[in-house]
C-alpha cells in the first residue's frame, strides 16, 4: 500500500502528467517550475506548479513565466511540494487572483462498496468523447472549443493511459469523467462534469464507482483525486476518500482581462 507521502506526491505531480502534443502542448522551459504552454487562453490549459525556488528567485521567475505565456491566461498550483512555503502569498501580492481551494484526497480500498451510483455509465473511445465536445463543455462550463482541446490532451498518445466515461439519461450522455493510470498501484480520478439540469441525481457517484471498479479490475489498489472544496470534495468524503493535503489554484488573467 502506498504511504501518505507517496499519495500526496501523486496528488500534486499528477497536475502535470499529461504528455506533449505537437502544436498544442509544449513544456514550459523555465528553471525551478514545471508547466505546459498551449495556444488556449485558459488557466488549466496553461498550468504551472511544482515550484522549487529560492525565496530570492520568486520575483524573477514569476516575470519569466508571465513573459512565456504572453497575453494568455494561466494558472499556478501551490501545494505541499511547493517551495518556498510562502509562494501563495507572493503570487497574491503579484496580482494573481484566487486562490481556488482544492482538496487532495485518496482512497486506499478500491473494494469498499459505494452506495448509490445506479446510473448508466459506459466507457467511451477518444472518437466518441470528441464527438460530444459540446456536451462536455456545457458540463464543465467551457466553450466547445476548449472542451475539445482538453479531450485531445487527455487522450494524447504520448501521455499516460487514459479512459473516458459517459453517464447517460434516456440514452443521452449528460456527464463525463476520465481515469488516468499513474505509476502502479495508483490511478487518478479526473474531474467529472455533469450538465446543470442533471446535477444532484447521483451521476457523479456512479462515475466514481465505475472508475474505481475498472481500476481495481486492472490490479490498481489506490486512487487519488483533486477535488474542489465547494463541490466534489464533500461527495468524495462521503464515498470514503480521505483528505491528505490542501492545494491552491491561483490565476493570472489574460491581457484582454486586465
Amino acid at each position: 500500500m502506498p504511504t501518505n507521502e507517496e499519495l500526496v506526491r501523486a496528488i500534486e505531480t499528477s497536475f502535470h502528467v499529461y504528455g506533449p502534443l505537437p502544436g498544442k502542448v509544449e513544456p514550459l522551459r523555465i528553471a525551478g517550475v514545471r508547466g505546459r504552454v498551449t495556444p488556449i487562453s485558459h488557466p488549466i490549459a496553461n498550468l504551472v506548479g511544482l515550484a522549487d525556488l529560492a525565496p530570492g528567485a520568486v520575483e524573477t521567475t514569476v516575470d519569466q513565466v508571465r513573459a512565456a505565456y504572453g497575453t494568455k491566461a494561466f494558472g499556478w498550483v501551490v501545494g505541499p511540494l511547493t517551495r518556498p512555503r510562502e509562494l501563495d502569498a507572493r503570487l497574491a501580492s503579484s496580482g494573481f487572483s484566487g486562490p481556488e481551494e482544492i482538496a487532495g484526497m485518496a482512497l486506499t480500498d478500491l473494494a469498499a462498496p459505494i452506495a448509490g451510483g445506479a446510473a448508466s455509465v459506459r466507457e467511451v473511445s477518444r472518437e466518441e468523447a470528441l464527438a460530444e465536445s459540446e456536451m462536455v463543455g456545457r458540463a464543465y462550463g467551457l466553450s466547445t472549443e476548449v472542451a475539445r482541446f482538453f479531450l485531445e490532451i487527455y487522450f494524447a498518445p504520448a501521455g499516460p493511459r487514459c479512459r473516458g466515461y459517459f453517464a447517460s439519461v434516456d440514452d443521452r450522455p449528460v456527464a463525463w469523467s476520465f481515469l488516468v493510470y499513474l505509476d502502479p498501484p495508483l490511478v487518478l480520478l479526473g474531474g467529472a462534469g455533469t450538465l446543470p439540469d442533471h446535477r444532484g441525481r447521483g451521476l457523479y457517484t456512479a462515475l466514481v464507482a465505475r472508475r474505481l471498479a475498472d481500476a481495481r479490475a486492472d490490479g490498481r489498489t489506490a486512487a487519488v483525486i483533486q477535488a474542489a472544496r465547494g463541490t466534489s470534495a464533500p461527495i468524495c468524503a462521503k464515498l470514503g476518500f480521505k483528505e491528505l493535503c490542501g492545494l491552491e489554484l491561483f490565476v493570472a488573467p489574460s491581457a484582454a482581462e486586465t
